[in-house]
This record gives C-alpha cells, sequence and structure tokens, in this order.
C-alpha cells in the first residue's frame, strides 16, 4: 500500500528563502551556497506531509558544504566527467534522500545508479533539442519517475503518478500568469508552489513500520568528513523529537 505525499508549503515560504540564499550567497561571494541548499532541501521536506504529518529533513550546510567540494575535486580530477556521467548527481541524491526522515522515524533511501541518472539525462536533452523543446515535459516527467521509483523505504521502491501532459499543462499556465502579471508571478514563487504541489503531490511512499525515533543515518561514502563542520542554519533537537503541524519552522 503506498501513500501520496501533500506539499502544503506556501508562496511565502519559497519567496523569502530564495531571497536569503540569493542575498547571503552574495554577499559571502558563493561561500553560504552549500547551507542555502541544505535551507531549501529542509524548506521542501518539512512542508510535505506523509499522512497528514511532516516530515524532517536533518542534512546540513556543513555536510552539503563536503558534499560539494568532493563532487567539485572529483569533477576537475577527471575534467568533468564525475558531473557529465551522473556520478554527481547520484552522489548528491545520495545525500538528500538519507537525511530525509518520515513521521514514523524511516529514512529514505536513493539506489539509483550514475549510467541510469546519465542516461535518462540523455534522453530529455536528445529530444528536448530534437523537438524543439516540446518533449521537455515528457522527459521531464520520466526524469522524475526514474528518480522516485529508484528510491526506496524499508526496501521497497516509491512510486510516481504523475504525467507529462500534466506537467505541460502545469508549465503552461505557469507562462500564462507569469506574462499576465508581468512577471510577479513566477518571481514571488507562485509558480515554483504550483510546480512543487505537483512534483511531491505525485510522489507515493509505501506505508512504513514504526519506529519510536529517525533511523541513523548511512550517509554516501567520505561524507563522514563533515562531521567537524557546524551548520549555519540546523537547530538543535533533543533525539528522536519531530518537527509537527502546529509547530511551524523558523526556517520559513
Amino acid at each position: 500500500m503506498h501513500i501520496n505525499l501533500e506539499f502544503r508549503g506556501r508562496w511565502v515560504d519559497i519567496f523569502l528563502n530564495l531571497l536569503l540564499i540569493g542575498i547571503l550567497s552574495t554577499i559571502t561571494l558563493g561561500l553560504y551556497m552549500p547551507w542555502g541548499y541544505a535551507r531549501w532541501k529542509r524548506m521542501v521536506v518539512s512542508n510535505s506531509y506523509f499522512d497528514k504529518r511532516p516530515l524532517q529533513f536533518d542534512g546540513t550546510g556543513g555536510q552539503a558544504f563536503v558534499e560539494f567540494l568532493i563532487i567539485g575535486a572529483l569533477s576537475l580530477i577527471t575534467l568533468g566527467l564525475y558531473a557529465i556521467l551522473g556520478f554527481a548527481g547520484v552522489r548528491m541524491l545520495r545525500w538528500e534522500y538519507a537525511h530525509t526522515i518520515l513521521p514514523t522515524g524511516q529514512r529514505l533511501e536513493y539506489r539509483g545508479t550514475a549510467i541510469d541518472l546519465f542516461f535518462e539525462n540523455f534522453v530529455l536533452l536528445f529530444f528536448s533539442v530534437l523537438t524543439l523543446g516540446i518533449y521537455f515535459f515528457w522527459g521531464y516527467a520520466r526524469l522524475r519517475r526514474h528518480i522516485i521509483t529508484n528510491s526506496a523505504l524499508d526496501g521497497e521502491p516509491l512510486e510516481f503518478a504523475g504525467t507529462g501532459t500534466q506537467f505541460f499543462v502545469i508549465a503552461l499556465l505557469n507562462a500564462i500568469l507569469t506574462a499576465i502579471t508581468l512577471g510577479f508571478y513566477a518571481v514571488l514563487g507562485f509558480a515554483a508552489l504550483r510546480q512543487f504541489r505537483w512534483d511531491i503531490d505525485n510522489t507515493l511512499v509505501p506505508l512504513p513500520m514504526r519506529s519510536p525515533a529517525p533511523m541513523p543515518v548511512i550517509s554516501p561514502p567520505l561524507s563522514a568528513l563533515s562531521g567537524g563542520i557546524p551548520d549555519m542554519e540546523q537547530r538543535v533537537r533533543p533525539t528522536g523529537q519531530m518537527y509537527s503541524a502546529a509547530e511551524p519552522s523558523d526556517d520559513r
């Protein structure tokens, strides 16, 4: 049995977080970007609900910084092939899913491979160019389905119900409303909000076994190096304590 996730974020959550991340990244000459990335993921995950309860994200900016550093170094050593062939994308997906916790305590797991992710991105790019961009919407839905179905909970894969036609309609509505409002619909986060709802509401998670506390995270290789780096945005929580629907995150 699978249950749909539900995104309950607001446009103001998206707009204010993007604004803050943009300002701090500019002030710090890009140094804040890993912390901004972790902050963004925390905003998305904490506004995603499973069985009427919010998910939690415990990845930190320090951890993201180490992942970025490793990806940058390996991409430099391999003349960019580490990123182009999908290894960087898989590394970040494994980090993101390993730090995503359901209300019952289980962590998600990404099991996809670099070659499969590379192939999906290649198909998306190739046919989008071949069809002058028309295929992009169906290709994005295909890529999203690939990522979701290669993610698992307790060994059982997630499912994705979204279609390319649905995404095309969403993109068309976003384009029309953005044009009518002279760009404000997109700038203020309404367009992104509509897409987030499609992405997350079409994600189906298997019903998990109950767990009293979050399971320990199994990090990607070398990510343990981040243990001594403090996170600028992470809050201290007692072990096992979760966010609740009645307790809004101060990261919003």
